[in-house]
């Protein structure tokens, strides 16, 4: 078997378990396990060295101590994990982690896949449904810490972590959708970056959203 395309999953609920199984399988992965603990993923990923871990909520540790333990395993798997809609949510601090993938938990199958899809090519993603969750003011930096952004640009990179739209950022600034994207643009090659979910995760990854 191709351990690029093993996976493994963990939640608590035997039926979250078997959604996210059948769309892996679409995928193409063949699962190690599916379990309900997250110190047995873990311990599972050490061992067998899976390419992706699915991380929801475990009966028996945090989904945020989950996805710290498989961070530690090497080499290090792709890690998605799937967060609850109502709860203050850690998005930040996952990506910040290098968690590759976040989704909400009770988000349709499709976002699901798309995440999956994201983050084996080695893109940062983050569910539409969890930008806000990033939102807040881009904090002072001290010179040379800002990663060459312009004033403006870290306003642009501030409604983005808002979840707004091209056209939404353009009407907020007074400017028009083409010097918008021209905008992006700069920030994505500032960053490193090919697109706003990979943008928002190095952003808060490099600090540069409060």
């Amino acid at each position: 078997m191709d351990s690029r395309t093993h996976a493994v999953i963990v939640d608590e609920l035997p039926l979250a378990r078997t959604g996210m199984a059948a769309v892996l399988r679409d995928l193409g992965f063949e699962l190690l396990s599916e379990t309900h603990s997250g110190r047995e993923a873990a311990a599972i990923a050490a061992i067998d060295s899976p390419a992706l871990v699915v991380v929801g909520a475990a009966t028996d540790i945090t989904s945020v101590e989950t996805a710290r333990r498989v961070m530690r395993v090497r080499p290090v798997p792709a890690v998605i994990v799937l967060v609850p809609p109502a709860a203050e949510q850690p998005v930040g601090y996952l990506l910040a982690l290098g968690i590759r993938g976040v989704v909400l938990r009770s988000g349709p199958p499709d976002d699901f896949a798309t995440a999956v899809e994201a983050v084996m090519k080695g893109t940062q993603y983050v569910a539409p449904g969890l930008h806000r969750s990033l939102a807040g003011s881009v904090q002072p930096k001290a010179a040379g810490a800002d990663h060459g952004l312009t004033a403006r640009e870290r306003e642009v990179l501030a409604f983005l972590a808002e979840g707004r739209s091209n056209r939404e950022i353009a009407a907020a600034l007074s400017v028009t959708l083409a010097t918008v994207k021209s905008h992006l643009v700069r920030i994505y090659a500032k960053l490193g970056a090919t697109n706003r979910n990979e943008a928002l995760g190095k952003a808060v990854s490099l600090g540069l959203l409060g």
